[in-house]
């Protein structure tokens, strides 16, 4: 099979691609004879032109190399090839969550409450950890994802939850408005002071929470519309109805804990991961799913057979969620049945230009899989 030389890496097959970026596997000889698989991330070369944009996404690269936690996704090199910026980010094996999502919607199940809850655990787990970081100078980093959604997530194949793209997501994403006044990014998960352009905090991420357990738990999509503007006026409208109302197997524990992450006003929601965390925790005592039931759920929708597991890093496009997002993942039953961040300041300003073809920002941990 044949691969593309860039740098030091040789470059494999496509795993995703956006309107910012696309992501191949690639592999790296870091001696001794051992190769390392990593996923590469490369932007798009017209992307290269805008400083503004080049400077943040080093920032926010930069920081989140410092992030090492078992639920997100570690970014293990920053560089330049050329005029082309990478990133370099461990490969996970396993599937996005939206992935999963529909292979559910073809077979009309939805997962087990126990999964639900601790799938949630573990993201909640991450954002805490995130929210709460201090750099390597001990300055807070208070990095806010802004872009949690089923593509972003990975559910690997011992049953770990990965969040791809954390503290990356607040450069690739933030210019949420076009040069029209559009807003850019995916719609329905997106908290309503995300969409109107205001400044951000992790209650945003709690609201992407939201909508990624109510929609896990319902089998159905949450803010559906036919295009942008259907899906803005739904966001604004707010979520009214609980997910108990289409799968009684949710508590109503459960359903405020949801619903209380989903309220219109950041200041009605949950004030951090660790307080929605802890609300959590009363219905864990119930469901004590873990690791090895997301692992089971995971390989009833996909049977483990060798040469056959793919490995996904793939971002979708807004076009393609909105068509998603068009029809419910389940119909509605006839019963009830049915089992952006704040400026961070500590930081230096990083000139992109200070970059050569040969430089690489990196953490100090080396590449090896943990």
């Amino acid at each position: 099979m044949g691969y593309e030389r860039f740098g030091a890496y040789k470059v494999h097959e496509r795993l995703g691609a956006g309107g910012m970026a696309s992501v191949h596997r690639a592999t790296i000889d870091i001696g001794g004879g051992v190769i390392r698989e990593v996923a590469l991330k490369r932007l798009l070369p017209q992307l290269a032109d805008d400083k503004k944009f080049v400077e943040d996404f080093v920032r926010e690269a930069k920081l989140a190399a410092q992030l090492h936690h078992p639920n997100i996704v570690r970014v293990l090199e920053l560089g330049r090839q050329g005029s082309v910026y990478f990133i370099a980010m461990e490969l996970v094996g396993g599937q996005s969550l939206l992935h999963l999502m529909k292979l559910a919607h073809a077979m009309r199940v939805v997962a087990p409450i126990g999964v639900i809850v601790a799938i949630l655990a573990e993201l909640l787990d991450a954002l805490d950890y995130a929210s709460t970081a201090i750099d390597d100078e001990g300055e807070p980093m208070a990095i806010v994802h802004r872009d949690l959604s089923p593509s972003n997530l990975i559910i690997s194949d011992d049953g770990h939850v990965k969040i791809i793209d954390f503290g990356v997501a607040k450069a690739v994403s933030g210019k949420f408005m076009t040069n029209t006044g559009m807003v850019k990014g995916k719609l329905s998960y997106m908290a309503n002071e995300t969409l109107t352009g205001a400044t951000v905090d992790t209650r945003a991420d709690i609201f992407s929470i939201g909508v990624v357990a109510w929609e896990l738990i319902t089998g159905r999509r949450l803010f559906k519309g036919a295009n942008e503007y259907d899906v803005i006026t739904m966001v604004r409208a707010g979520a009214k109805e609980p997910p108990s109302l289409y799968n009684a197997a949710c508590s109503p524990e459960l359903d405020e804990i949801v619903m209380h992450a989903l309220a219109y006003s950041r200041d009605d929601r949950w004030p951090s991961a660790a307080v929605m965390r802890n609300a959590l925790d009363s219905v864990r005592r119930i469901h004590r799913d873990g690791t090895p039931e997301i692992a089971t759920w995971k390989r009833t929708l996909i049977p483990e057979t060798p040469g056959t597991e793919e490995t996904t890093h793939m971002q979708l496009s807004t076009r393609d969620l909105l068509a998603e997002a068009a029809a419910p993942i389940l119909p509605a039953p006839a019963t009830s049945t049915v089992t952006a961040v704040e400026p961070i300041d500590s930081v230096d300003s990083v000139d992109p230009e200070s970059l050569t073809d040969d430089t690489t920002i990196s953490p100090p941990a080396p590449l090896r899989d943990e």
